[in-house]
């Protein structure tokens, strides 16, 4: 950027921009100059090179038509401009943590190289040695160069998938130029961990050339550059500038200030006479304006405050307060905006998200036996006499809507997890455990209303006939009821994406009461409850064997569903595969 200012009738250019970029526009270059911005760079500090050169005498118009090579050529040093912008408590912390729940970090930024290289090992973006992609001294290649330049190695682009397994990746804006007009961006991009000196155009392709192959991104940005990229991703998250609140251990101290600050107003109010006298006209004033609004039309009234509310937007606030989200600012292109400028709401969008998708994968696993065992006895059995009584009907119900309505209630996790969640519902894991868990369920409801059947003489139950209570409808109550309470206690999807069962206490109290309503009915103890829902009595050997057999179908489809858990964990996605895939078929359309 350049000025042109003219001070006691001689004009002169200050021009200021990136030190590489003013190296090249200066008359006269210190020996010292490079080796002092890329030491201040190295440390993570942005720096600015300062310039300026003397115009010939001209008129103000004459100077107003400059061109900017002109001004901005044959310039003399005048010194470096060295910022130092610390880094947010909390940025290290969640990234380190999205690091560890096998997300992959990429920084992209307007930075210098050396200076995005080490912020990002600051927050744990990078933790290899770093490799920034640069042309070599003699301006006819690129080469990898180390950022204390001790080492170099040539640049290839079939070689940076190899290269990245050791070391961390870094390019700039004018080697991303490079790999578009050699069409390598599909081999280089993916592997990349910082992008510096990158124009908004060029984070679009970046995000692009991710999903491209196979890659699901979430974006963060702050500013109108980052509005294509954010728009291009999956998942868009718009910081918007404003100070985060207080830390919690600080809010018992503000407190009391507030309240000391309180105490002393109003002593100074009772000692000042003259602030109260302003409050009485100030009082006044505002009865006056209220009088004056009443014989306002209700159009200059709307439009009043319509100005009101345009004069609140147009100011700035103290920072502290909820941002209003203006024209031209990121949010306007991302489906989530965070209050303020932290990564930290990317964990709990996250979070939030896999909880959901385990929700909602164990809502169909149970809704799909609970349908698959429904359809047996509304077919099979019914044909047989065995249906419910409206009580007994009732009872069920009641039990299903207090589960599907507590097992909801269970909370994301504060951390995440490495493991990943099964990302839909057509798989392996899926159709196995429904396969496996029926097969369970069915030979104990056949099992158990067969043996019901040899203490029944031979009646032969007409199915449309009104219901009779009898020792089958008995039994096929027991099991249906001890089946549901299993089906939700075995397919619920607790640590390391939701809360527990125990610590989902509503759930849990369910199950409890549940479990305990199934003992009370099987063992008999109460027996005018067991009347009122028209359950006979049953012969002791066959209620052992009932309480014996429910435990058994708990425990086998608990194994069974924990060993698929083990056998078929959610996985990475397998981009590199894709990448080759994507990369090879690009290099077939350019033969």
């Amino acid at each position: 950027m350049a000025v042109v200012v003219r001070v006691q009738e001689q004009f002169f250019a200050f021009v200021k921009g990136a030190p590489e970029t003013i190296e090249e526009r200066l008359t006269d270059v210190p020996e010292w100059y490079v080796k002092t911005y890329k030491k201040h760079t190295r440390q993570g500090s942005r720096v600015l090179a300062l310039a300026y050169k003397s115009l010939q005498d001209m008129t103000v118009s004459e100077a107003r038509s400059l061109e900017r090579d002109t001004v901005e050529s044959g310039l003399t040093f005048a010194g470096f401009a060295i910022f130092n912008c610390p880094i947010r408590e909390d940025s290290a912390s969640v990234l380190s943590g999205l690091k560890e729940s096998s997300h992959d970090l990429v920084m992209i930024t307007g930075d210098q190289a050396l200076t995005a290289c080490h912020v990002a090992g600051q927050v744990n973006i990078i933790s290899k040695p770093a490799l920034i992609l640069g042309r070599t001294k003699d301006n006819d290649g690129y080469e990898w160069v180390s950022p204390d330049e001790t080492y170099t190695i040539s640049y290839r682009e079939n070689e940076v998938e190899d290269l990245s397994e050791a070391h961390d990746l870094c390019i700039a804006g004018d080697c991303i130029e490079m790999l578009q007009q050699t069409s390598s961006t599909l081999k280089v991009i993916p592997y990349v961990k910082v992008f510096a000196r990158v124009a908004p155009e060029q984070k679009e392709l970046i995000i692009t050339t991710f999903k491209s192959v196979g890659r699901v991104t979430l974006m963060c940005g702050d500013g109108t550059n980052d509005v294509g990229a954010l728009k291009q991703a999956q998942v868009g998250v718009a910081l918007l500038n404003a100070i985060p609140p207080p830390a919690q251990k600080d809010k018992s101290s503000s407190e009391a200030s507030s309240k000391n600050e309180t105490e002393k107003s109003a002593k100074l109010k009772k000692q000042d006479n003259p602030s109260k006298s302003r409050a009485v006209s100030k009082s006044v004033s505002t009865s006056s304006n209220q009088a004056a609004n009443r014989h306002m039309t209700a159009a200059e009234i709307q439009s009043q405050k319509l100005k009101k509310l345009m004069d609140e937007m147009n100011e700035e606030g103290d920072g502290r307060s909820a941002p209003v989200v203006k024209l031209g600012d990121a949010s306007m292109a991302s489906p989530f905006t965070a209050k303020h400028a932290s990564v930290a709401p990317t964990t709990d969008i996250i979070r939030q998200g896999r909880s959901t998708l385990v929700t909602t994968l164990q809502m169909f696993k149970i809704l799909g036996l609970n349908c698959l065992a429904t359809a047996y006895v509304l077919s099979v059995m019914y044909l047989d006499g065995v249906k419910l009584g409206d009580v007994q009907a009732t009872i069920s119900g009641v039990f299903t809507a207090a589960f599907f309505l507590f097992i909801s209630h269970a909370s994301p996790l504060p951390n995440l997890s490495a493991e990943r969640p099964h990302p839909n519902i057509f798989c392996s894991y899926v159709l196995l455990s429904l396969l496996g868990q029926f097969s369970v369920h069915i030979f104990f409801l056949i099992s158990s209303v067969k043996e019901a059947e040899k203490y029944m003489p031979d009646v032969c139950i007409e199915p449309d006939s009104e219901f009779h209570p009898n020792l089958v409808n008995t039994v096929s109550y027991m099991v249906g009821l001890m089946l549901q309470v299993a089906t939700f206690a075995v397919n619920y999807m607790g640590h390391p994406f939701n809360q527990s069962i125990s610590q989902n206490k509503p759930f849990c109290y369910a199950l409890v009461a549940a479990v305990g309503f199934f003992t009370v009915i099987t063992s008999d103890l109460f027996r005018d409850l067991n009347d009122w829902l028209r359950l006979v009595p049953m012969p002791r050997p066959l209620r052992n064997k009932l309480m014996l057999w429910a435990f058994l179908t708990f425990a086998i489809c608990y194994i069974w569903e924990s060993f698929l858990r083990w056998a078929f964990p959610g996985k990475m996605p397998a981009w590199r595969k894709k990448q080759r895939l994507v990369a090879a078929n690009e290099e077939k359309k350019k033969v």
